[in-house]
């Protein structure tokens, strides 16, 4: 027997939005944890910051943005585009590329240094991403996405 899916009402489709954070969402705490019991210490979301990073280590000048695959599309797995209003959606991911984009390099002028963590990395192998994110933290590069 083949499954359908149930057609969502636009009420129902505006609950499901409304459901959505964009701050202390399961993959940031994921991290956060994690980064604070290997003795970094960080502060959360600096909104005197470009783009209110999700995590900012201040001893280090590392700004770090755990990003949502959908959301911001990177492009694996994860990211899909809705087949209901195109218009709207393709305008929405573009505008958060490009806000990115601009986040990042307003960072950069302001001397900061910019990890970007991919919602499936974590979902991938959390503990691999942590090193990666650990070893970039206390280098001098400029910037790494995960």
């Amino acid at each position: 027997m083949k499954h359908r899916r149930k057609k969502r009402t636009p009420m129902n489709r505006s609950q499901m939005m409304q459901a959505v954070h964009s701050e202390d969402t399961k993959p940031e705490l994921m991290v956060r944890r994690k980064l604070f019991r290997s003795g970094f210490r960080y502060k959360l979301h600096r909104h005197d910051l470009p783009g209110t990073p999700d995590l900012f280590i201040l001893r280090y000048g590392v700004a770090v943005f755990i990003n949502g695959c959908f959301w911001h599309q990177h492009g694996c797995k994860f990211t899909s585009r809705p087949k209901s209003n195109p218009e709207f959606w393709n305008e929405k991911f573009s505008n958060n590329i490009v806000r990115d984009v601009k986040t990042n390099w307003k960072l950069s002028l302001l001397g900061h240094r910019v990890a970007t963590v991919w919602e499936c990395s974590i979902k991938n192998d959390l503990e691999h991403t942590l090193e990666r994110l650990k070893a970039f933290i206390v280098s001098d590069e400029e910037s790494i996405e995960i």
